[in-house]
């Protein structure tokens, strides 16, 4: 058994893209939007008993460490050691030293991580909570213990005495060692000193999706201290500022019980909102909202609030946030708040935001509203510069009626034509087309590269499979489908040849596989074993209609197949008879009597003759 076939045989591919996608049940498969390109249709498919997903939108399809791979920008291998991480499996050793020498190596290293910001983390929660100007900081921004508690708030001290009493610790009661400090970038070295560059600040655990701590965001909280406000751990291979989000571990249920979140700017604005009953709240790290963080959000959500400080920075950052929103699948609300004010000091004045929230404002409508402010006082170069960014960015608006809503908006709040803005995009329409023609000419982009969501990318993407019916694609979706089932499938070999060339060569290949599979798993062995393209459309067909079907539909699908080439198949039975008589094959004759009057007795049963 291979490391790939092990994790797929003890792991559910439902559990595994559940923690990604949204999906519901729909017949005997599940469906949710596709993670992997925009969409506001329910496209992407899963086959809990077929261990397979695949998207009708963008094509992408495989089992479970594919969509690991996919997800995650990881190769086939790092998928699969990310899966054994995430769901503690228990890998036998003779599967680790066959092609995996560095697996057991990696995982300790990773597990170190995570041991060791775990037991920082705890180490300072305790500080925290004996020490009276850390305590009475919390107070102040209106943080009580219980929310303290449950995000494992922390303080640690500063000085030479206190990193001693930490690295003492640290050593006698969780083996950790100055050198897996060091490692972690939590201690660093100085001029003949080891110092915490997180000293005297108040530490904010950082931690992934799963609940592990990889890292600290620390801030300052002395009135004397003038060094940066906020200090994050160092960017490594599981600490990623520009990927993470404050709070996420601890949210996600309830963002995908509501399917909806808050995105805030900071650590404290995100608390004070959890203390405040609003728990489906997450913040970035002191860093501009990327598409990366849109991405991982859209795994648990459809509807995203953005609850940024109400000064000009915030306001300018969820302007820029337009320019990302179209790349995921994710309606991007912003909430206004008054100026001057962020989530956790309107809070603490006023203890609800729930009017400003039933407010919100669609993003690409305060988009319009926010450039077109004070636009009849601008110059006529500042005019045209935002009418053809305002432009340019409801263009990225896929639906037309929504398009011209806002085109309409924007002349409202501009008071420029609505014919005239209408007549701007199409100029920037058509000047971006020329533009990505010129592009596509010089760089020989192939078609299905560019289309690849549209019917003609899937035209391009099974062009070898052109010659294949809407009926043979149920008949072998309907054999793929009865895999490993008591009631298998099968064609009888004297229609075979009359199936399209490609289907032949899958039918032989799917026979001589079934006769040699000795597990439980031919399906997916069977996958494995193919090219891309075929494995593509398999998945594809084996998804594109019901997946269990009757012995008595697939009689139905298999007697509308033969009554298509009826007359050809005794035909050529007869110049096989006339053969066997001239060799005088007595032993074949016998057989092909006996199949021709098999087969013209049931077309006679069945009305065909």
């Amino acid at each position: 058994m291979t490391l790939f076939e092990f994790i797929k045989s003890n792991l559910s591919i439902l559990d595994v893209i559940s923690e990604y996608v949204q999906i519901k049940p729909a017949g005997t498969y599940l469906k949710g939007p596709c993670p992997f390109h925009s969409e506001k249709e329910a496209s992407f498919t899963v086959s809990p008993d077929k261990q397979i997903y695949y998207c009708f939108g963008c094509h992408a399809g495989g089992d479970l460490i594919a969509f690991i791979a996919k997800i995650e920008n990881l190769t086939q291998i790092e998928a699969a050691k990310l899966l054994v991480e995430k769901y503690n499996l228990d890998v036998p050793e003779e599967i680790k030293n066959s092609g995996f020498k560095d697996f057991k190596k990696s995982a300790e290293e990773k597990e170190l991580w995570f041991r060791v910001n775990e037991a920082i983390s705890n180490w300072s929660h305790e500080n925290l909570l004996k020490t009276d100007a850390a305590l009475n900081y919390l107070k102040e921004r209106d943080i009580d213990l219980k929310t303290a508690k449950h995000f494992n708030i922390g303080y640690f001290p500063g000085g030479t005495r206190f990193v001693n009493s930490f690295l003492k610790i640290m050593a006698q009661q969780k083996s950790i060692m100055l050198k897996d400090l060091f490692q972690v970038g939590f201690l660093q070295q100085g001029n003949n000193i080891v110092y915490s560059p997180f000293e005297e600040r108040i530490l904010f655990p950082i931690k992934d999706q799963l609940g592990r701590c990889v890292g600290f965001g620390g801030r300052i909280f002395r009135p004397s201290d003038e060094r940066a406000k906020y200090y994050n751990s160092r960017d490594s291979d599981w600490f990623s500022k520009g990927k993470l989000l404050f709070g996420l571990d601890l949210a996600k249920k309830e963002m995908q019980k509501r399917g909806s979140a808050y995105l805030v700017e900071g650590y404290t604005d995100c608390v004070a909102m959890v203390q405040h009953g609003y728990k489906n709240v997450v913040a970035t790290l002191g860093t501009a909202c990327a598409v990366d963080h849109l991405k991982k959000l859209s795994r648990y959500i459809s509807e995203l609030f953005i609850l940024y400080d109400g000064d000009d920075a915030g306001q300018k950052a969820i302007l820029r946030l337009t320019q990302l929103c179209w790349e995921v699948s994710l309606d991007l609300k912003v909430i206004k708040l008054p100026d001057s004010e962020d989530p956790a000091s309107f809070l603490k004045k006023n203890g609800k935001m729930d009017v400003f929230a039933d407010k919100a404002q669609d993003i690409f409508s305060f988009f319009v509203e926010s450039m077109g402010n004070d636009f009849s006082n601008k110059s006529l170069s500042e005019k045209l510069k935002l009418s053809e960014k305002i432009v340019e960015i409801i263009s990225k608006v896929n639906n037309y009626f929504k398009r011209d809503l806002l085109l309409q908006q924007a002349g409202y709040v501009t008071n420029l034509p609505f014919d005239s803005l209408k007549s701007l995009m199409k100029s920037y329409l058509a000047k971006k087309k020329s533009g990505f023609q010129s592009e596509y000419n010089s760089h020989k982009v192939t078609k299905n590269s560019e289309r690849e969501s549209d019917k003609d990318g899937e035209k391009d993407l099974f062009a070898a499979f052109d010659g294949v019916s809407a009926l043979e694609e149920k008949i072998f979706s309907a054999i793929i489908n009865s895999i490993g089932k008591s009631d298998y499938f099968w064609v009888n070999d004297d229609l075979v040849p009359y199936f399209s060339v490609k289907i032949q060569k899958l039918l032989n290949k799917l026979d001589s596989f079934i006769k040699n599979c000795g597990s439980n798993n031919c399906f997916s062995e069977f996958l494995d074993s193919l090219d891309e393209c075929d494995k593509k459309w398999i998945l594809h067909v084996s998804l594109k209609f019901e997946q269990n079907v009757s012995k008595n539909y697939f009689e139905q699908l298999i007697l509308s197949y033969r009554r298509l080439y009826w007359k050809q198949i005794l035909q050529n039975i007869k110049i096989d008879i006339s053969k066997a008589k001239q060799n005088k094959d007595g032993e074949k004759l016998k057989t092909l009597f006996e199949r021709y009057s098999k087969i013209k007795k049931d077309i006679q049963a069945r009305g065909l003759i």
